[in-house]
């Protein structure tokens, strides 16, 4: 099992002290109230960010001993699917880590938060004209994490990559090195969608930013060639053999790995996995490189997401004692000191309103600066709502079935066509365009 970070273990060795010697202010108050238990939920299919929480859960039970947190989590699948088999079972939890916020919006899911909650922070996303989450983080670019040594006993200098082709000759270099070029968390369904994402943007929605909405009224389509450029792009990696042969079966979580031990000597993701790459080997070298596209553009994701805490519209509606439990932990998880910590080791950009600094490594401060020069920043295609919002379950189908062709198991035109219907079959009961209702 990976070790747990200094951060988190300082933290947890101060939780230790605050149990044996009792915090004045937080243990007379937990004494005066009645106990009270709230379930959460939350991705685990990032092993930091879910240590990270799991520390701040433990830590705020301490603190307030008369709140019990209960975990209710599924380490397999999709997060999406674990959250509707909870609901399915009627444990959809009290406070949860939403990242599909319309679906369980349109669905009552979903309670409005308060005002003391959402004026904390520099932006939010509304919903109809209410917000429903509070947001854990802003998106920062995703880019190439490299291995230094590799790259300088190969002679190749990363500013001499100024198009997409002069990375595709790096990985040639690398191959016939001996060494697999690039490494992917094919287990972990979510993971294509940083590839996906890089050709998408290039290729459709740099170009059309509003792409989506006009395929709700049929003024494009998926067969259409912007789009089979994109996909023809993505499985291109995999057919030069450019990506780690195990990719299929590597989760996520062991990619990090993986780029540490020279199995593969790039890794396509965000900052957040800084922290793991240095805690599985904190004497490897690395750099972080934009992906530039075939003009030599830098095309990155960027801005504020629906996603984050929300609480059961149920327990909201019900349970006075409960609400204020969700309420309360919302307000401790984004505490200056404790949400400086979060932000820090995740290497993420902070979406409190409230400014927030830390010391930023060479790798960090490269990602920031990406984000301030690029030629191009937008959401993630599954991160918009209202017009350009994704049907339900679609994302994943389309990931599900990318990865069939990288396997050769069927091809990119009949694929296309089979997204195109899938497309239609979810949109005949939800079409933010024709029907925002």
């Amino acid at each position: 099992m990976k070790k747990i970070g200094s951060v988190i273990i300082a933290m947890l060795l101060v939780i230790s002290m605050v149990a044996a010697c009792g915090d004045g202010d937080a243990g007379k108050s937990g004494q005066s109230k009645d106990a009270v238990t709230i379930t959460i939920t939350y991705a685990t299919g990032d092993e930091l960010t879910a240590e990270l929480i799991r520390a701040r859960i433990a830590e705020f039970q301490v603190l307030n001993e008369h709140i019990t947190i209960v975990e209710k989590l599924s380490n397999e699948g999709a997060y999406l699917d674990a959250i509707r088999t909870l609901d399915a079972v009627g444990e959809f939890p009290d406070i949860v880590e939403m990242r599909d916020t319309p679906l369980f919006v349109r669905a009552g899911k979903l309670g409005e938060l308060p005002a003391d909650i959402t004026s904390m922070f520099e932006s939010t996303i509304a919903f109809d004209g209410k917000i429903y989450t509070a947001p854990l983080t802003e998106t920062y670019p995703a880019g190439i994490i490299y291995n230094k040594k590799i790259f300088n006993n190969l002679g190749i200098d990363v500013t001499s990559i100024k198009t997409y082709n002069d990375f595709l000759n790096v990985c040639q270099k690398i191959l016939d090195s001996g060494t697999a070029p690039l490494v992917v968390g094919g287990a972990d369904i979510w993971h294509i969608g940083f590839w996906w994402s890089f050709f998408w943007h290039n290729n459709v929605s740099v170009a059309t930013p509003d792409w989506l909405a006009k395929r709700y009224v049929d003024e494009v389509s998926f067969t259409d060639a912007n789009v089979k450029a994109a996909m023809e792009g993505l499985t291109d990696l995999f057919n030069r053999g450019y990506v780690e042969r195990g990719w299929a079966s590597t989760a996520e979580s062991m990619a990090p790995s993986i780029l540490v031990t020279e199995q593969a000597a790039m890794y396509y993701i965000g900052p957040f996995v800084f922290q793991q790459i240095e805690e599985a080997d904190p004497n490897f070298e690395y750099g972080f490189f934009a992906l530039p596209n075939a003009q030599g553009q830098i095309n990155v994701l960027g801005g504020t997401t629906p996603a984050g805490w929300a609480i059961n519209s149920e327990t909201q509606a019900n349970d006075p004692a409960k609400t204020e439990a969700v309420y309360d932990f919302i307000r401790f998880f984004f505490e200056k000191d404790r949400y400086t910590d979060y932000v820090q080791q995740l290497r993420a950009v902070p979406s409190l309103k409230e400014p927030i600094t830390y010391d930023a490594s060479e790798q960090f401060q490269e990602v920031l600066r990406i984000a301030a020069t690029a030629d191009n920043r937008q959401l993630n295609w599954n991160q918009h709502i209202g017009p350009n919002e994704l049907p339900p379950g679609f994302r994943n189908f389309c990931y599900s079935l990318t990865a069939e062709w990288f396997l050769g198991v069927s091809t990119i035109a009949d694929g296309l066509v089979i997204i195109d219907e899938e497309w239609a079959n979810l949109t005949r009961e939800f079409n933010p365009v024709l029907r925002p209702e």
